[in-house]
C-alpha cells in the first residue's frame, strides 16, 4: 500500500513543477479553476500542490524504503509523460 500511496504523492508533486516553472517565468499557464492564470497564481499553485504531498506525508507516515521511492520517482514520471503527451495535442491544435 505504501507503493501506491508513493506513486499518488509523485504525481501530485510532479503536477506542481509546471506551474512552479511557468510562474517563476512570468508566464500564464491553466490552472483547474481558470483557463489561464497569472504567474504568482501558478506559484501558489505549485506550493500548494506540494504542501498536499507534504501533509500526506506527514498524516500517513509511509515506510519509505528504496523501492517506494523508485514509486514516487514512477508517479513523476507516469504524470510527466501524461502531461508531455497532453501539451502536444493541444499545442498541434494550435498550429
Amino acid at each position: 500500500m505504501d507503493s501506491i500511496f508513493c506513486i499518488v504523492l509523485g504525481m501530485i508533486f510532479a503536477n506542481g513543477i509546471p506551474h512552479f516553472v511557468k510562474g517563476i517565468t512570468a508566464e500564464k499557464w491553466p490552472v483547474p479553476w481558470k483557463t489561464f492564470a497569472s504567474a504568482p497564481t501558478n506559484v501558489l499553485w505549485a506550493i500548494t500542490n506540494w504542501l498536499v504531498v507534504i501533509i500526506l506525508f506527514a498524516l500517513f507516515k509511509p515506510d519509505i524504503n528504496s523501492f517506494d521511492a523508485a514509486c514516487f520517482l514512477l508517479g513523476m514520471g507516469i504524470t510527466g509523460y501524461y502531461l508531455a503527451l497532453h501539451w502536444s495535442e493541444k499545442n498541434d491544435e494550435t498550429e
